[in-house]
């Protein structure tokens, strides 16, 4: 009876079955370790270092801009704040996406090496569960850490800088973007660890796909507008309240969006299949 009493019953759709569990084991491996301080203040520390450096010593950079520069900016304090969203945006929402690549290339791929994986699948859970799981868990765990801290701290600073509340709504729509692009390479690489069995091709592709897609883009305009390489600068544009045609802003967000949903089935089907 005691015994028994230890025991929580939960109620899962057979087809999730132990997604419960799953979720909390991987959930674990982010809040109940050093992993989520230390990637807290990396993160943080990487992004908002930049940014602060360009809002408050910004002096030279300042100097060495022309007169019609800071006039089309609006002025010093514009042309700063400009440069500290160009620093926050353009240039962290790259760094974020080699940061999740780096963080995700082992998530499935570690546990089908050492075993954990076929000894996980061996108890009454779903493969789909499995999957879902690990897309859950660090989705949360990457949104929370490496987008919603450093964008919550970096807030405070243009709006330290301004001396006023920096607005608001365009701040969101760009970390919305952020969230959007992260995400396409969290689902990327979780979707290449089902598919191979070592992190070589897994880091390869991912990073080829990141760091040379603008390149790809300059030979062959129309995939610009639908995967996620504009949109580190669609997301400056949104921050700096600046207006956006809709071919060159929603339509590559959707598309990315889309994208990300895609390498979530794939993965699905893929480890539907897999033979351990």
């Amino acid at each position: 009876m005691s015994a028994n009493s230890d025991f929580q019953k939960v109620n899962e759709w057979s087809g999730l079955r132990g997604f419960s569990n799953l979720f909390r084991k991987d959930k674990r491996a982010w809040w109940g370790t050093h992993r989520w301080w230390i990637n807290a203040l990396l993160w943080t520390v990487l992004l908002c270092g930049m940014t602060a450096i360009m809002l408050f010593a910004s002096n030279e950079e300042v100097k060495n801009a022309s007169a019609a520069e800071i006039t089309q900016a609006g002025g010093v304090i514009a042309y700063t704040l400009l440069m500290g969203l160009n620093a926050f945006f353009e240039f962290g929402v790259p760094v974020l996406a080699i940061g999740t690549i780096i963080l995700a290339q082992g998530l499935i791929i570690g546990e089908k090496q050492n075993g954990v994986a076929e000894w996980l699948l061996s108890k009454p859970v779903t493969r789909r569960a499995y999957v879902l799981a690990k897309v859950a868990a660090n989705v949360l765990g990457v949104v929370s850490i490496l987008v919603g801290l450093p964008s919550i701290v970096a807030y405070g600073m243009f709006s330290l800088y301004m001396g006023a509340p920096f607005p608001l709504m365009p701040f969101l729509s760009a970390v919305g973007i952020m969230t959007v692009h992260t995400l396409f390479y969290l689902t990327l690489t979780l979707m290449l660890g089902t598919i191979f069995n070592n992190r070589g091709p897994i880091l390869g592709i991912a990073l080829g796909i990141l760091l040379g897609g603008g390149l790809l883009g300059n030979l062959f305009e129309p995939i610009l507008f639908v995967t996620p390489i504009m949109l580190p600068n669609i997301a400056l544009q949104a921050a700096s309240a600046q207006a956006i045609p809709i071919e060159l802003g929603i339509t590559p967000l959707i598309a990315t969006a889309l994208w990300s949903v895609l390498f979530i089935f794939v993965a699905l089907a893929k480890y539907e299949k897999m033979e351990f």
